[in-house]
């Protein structure tokens, strides 16, 4: 796997990008036909000692299953801040149109777990499973991360904040993205370690930064193409 960091902030590659329009979706149905299927799971799931007992492998089929064909073909793995959503999705659409590579875009998934949980919370007290989901997806992080041959990270003033020597992220999951991506990359193992969105926690992603390649991306679509 190939990993980069793209400045968003550039003027070099903002006058590459264009205004995109959000894809159709018809996420709304298939979080309700996930949640009532989830539903289904937990109330049927076995107890010990008055704890619920989840089979992980039946949640995280039922979870992703509306995924599976972007799962299934995507090459680049975009990691960016939630704020930059917008600009993420122009840079889908750049890469897309000079790859033909498809690239995968990481809000989708926190967009679609909270979107999935809160209409779970509708049936079941989800306070007992909310960890349990954190593992699921970023263990479904870390096998779509493996997946794609190229990882590129959309560094901005949204995503990274620079503090003398240190770069800072505030983001659990923006780290755990890089976390994973270095420890493919460097070859090594990556510690499965559950993060949570809203710990508020500066990261210092700086030793992971520094491994990868900082690239524009003109360089970096004639890089995929190459």
């Amino acid at each position: 796997m190939e990993a980069f960091v793209v400045d968003l902030d550039s003027s070099e590659n903002q006058i590459m990008l264009k205004p995109s329009t959000p894809p159709f979706s018809n996420q709304a149905h298939q979080v309700s036909e996930v949640a009532k299927k989830i539903h289904e799971l937990i109330k049927n799931a076995p107890y010990s000692n008055d704890d619920i007992v989840l089979n992980r492998n039946e949640i995280k089929e039922a979870f992703f299953n509306p995924f599976k064909p972007q799962l299934k073909n995507a090459q680049v793995f975009l990691s960016h801040s939630h704020a930059d959503r917008n600009k993420a999705l122009e840079v889908k659409d750049y890469l897309e149109s000079k790859t033909k590579r498809k690239v995968f875009i990481d809000s989708l998934f926190w967009d679609y777990k909270d979107d999935v949980l809160n209409k779970l919370a509708k049936y079941d007290d989800i306070s007992k499973i909310e960890d349990a989901f954190t593992l699921i997806l970023r263990e479904s992080l870390q096998d779509m991360i493996e997946k794609c041959p190229y990882f590129v990270f959309l560094q901005s003033k949204n995503s990274v904040s620079n503090q003398g020597l240190s770069r800072i992220t505030y983001s659990a999951w923006i780290y755990e993205e890089l976390k994973i991506a270095h420890s493919i990359s460097a070859i090594s193992e990556s510690r499965l370690i559950p993060m949570m969105e809203s710990m508020q926690v500066f990261h210092d992603i700086s030793p992971f930064l520094k491994s990868f390649e900082t690239i524009t991306l003109k360089k970096l679509s004639q890089q995929i193409n190459s």
